[in-house]
């Protein structure tokens, strides 16, 4: 079972929908939190990816 973390890069609001919306259309993926990355530093991504 493949395994997708969500995430966008621009936006003004959550990607809450849209992963409700994957998640509904996918149900055979393994889906981990996702997160909107909008204005976030290098330093931010790093921590963030390192942590998955």
């Amino acid at each position: 079972m493949p395994t997708v973390i969500p995430f966008a890069t621009y936006g003004g609001s959550s990607i809450k929908k849209a992963c409700e919306d994957l998640k509904a259309a996918y149900p055979d993926v393994n889906w981990k939190e996702g997160k909107l990355l909008n204005r976030t530093s290098k330093k931010e991504l790093e921590t963030w990816v390192k942590g998955l």
